[in-house]
């Protein structure tokens, strides 16, 4: 994939989407309308539909696509590793004394649940059940919402990852594709998604540094496992369960300091796995030269 190339399917991608989301604003005022839901999903399919459209066209560049099952493995490391994020926000704000949860009550031999969808059901449980509820469920979910999410990944680790570390190397390629991840949502972040109480701090600094942060994890997590489904789960992971815990805290103090904790936690897997990358120079990545892994 020529420079040119690369800057012509971005550019355009993110034209495309920012005019969605003007169109679909412009319609309803509001990012919360309900009926603005269908639009943003149409949107996270655009990267999967603009992706096919270039390997219908370049066909040479189908055997960079990271969409093989790899090694099973690695499957699940991202919900697991967003299941124990969520919680330590959860337990870091119980223990700061910022809030409480509308979901859990914690005490050293049971948890209550209060409210969810948890598979296992909800009230008084041993934390060996408690567990597995939380396990099951995620796993559950994060599938569930990987028919959603696979509509990005396919593009973000499946194709432009590979695209990007070929033309500038591991550590300025997944950079890239996190500042260009985070453009990509820059519309709706203005809007007052994610950060309603600080849309421009979260368009223009916490989201950029977290999907930076977040791509050298989910990286290492596709070069090792030599596919994007572990992405797509992840990605699953982060619009499920993650977000579903998180939302139900109360807090009695501002949300900004629980977006800084989730950034800092993101920052500092991030850091690990650029380490991890970095120390293994050899990781699989497919070559545009080759259908083999190299």
């Amino acid at each position: 994939m020529t420079g040119r190339a690369l800057a012509r399917f971005c550019g355009t991608l993110l034209a495309a989407t920012w005019l969605l989301e003007a169109i679909a604003l412009y319609i309803f005022h509001s990012i919360e309308a309900p009926g603005i839901k269908p639009w943003l999903l149409a949107v996270m399919f655009l990267p999967s539909v603009w992706t096919a459209a270039f390997l219908i066209s370049h066909p040479a560049s189908r055997k960079t696509v990271m969409w093989k099952i790899g090694n099973p493995w690695f499957w699940p490391l991202g919900i697991l590793l967003q299941i124990a994020s969520t919680f330590a926000v959860v337990f870091a704000v119980l223990g700061f004394g910022w809030g409480y949860s509308g979901w859990f009550h914690f005490s050293s031999s049971e948890v209550t649940i209060n409210g969810g969808p948890w598979l296992l059901g909800i009230g008084r449980q041993s934390w060996l059940l408690f567990t597995a509820n939380v396990l099951i469920t995620g796993i559950a979910y994060s599938a569930l919402n990987g028919i959603v999410t696979v509509g990005e990944e396919f593009c973000w680790r499946g194709f432009l990852q590979n695209q990007l570390i070929e033309r500038f190397g591991m550590t300025k390629g997944v950079t890239v594709l996190g500042l260009f991840w985070a453009a990509w949502h820059l519309r709706i972040i203005l809007a007052g998604y994610n950060y309603p109480e600080h849309p421009v701090l979260g368009a223009f600094v916490i989201f950029p540094l977290l999907l930076v942060s977040t791509s050298f994890f989910l990286a290492w997590l596709t070069l090792r496992s030599r596919s994007f489904w572990p992405a797509v789960l992840t990605h699953g992971a982060v619009n499920s369960i993650a977000t579903g815990v998180v939302s139900n805290l109360h807090l009695t103090v501002p949300v900004l300091r629980v977006d800084l904790l989730t950034l800092v936690l993101a920052a500092g897997v991030g850091v690990f796995c650029w380490f991890l990358l970095a120390r293994s120079p050899n990781t699989p990545v497919v070559s545009p030269a080759s259908d083999t892994q190299i």
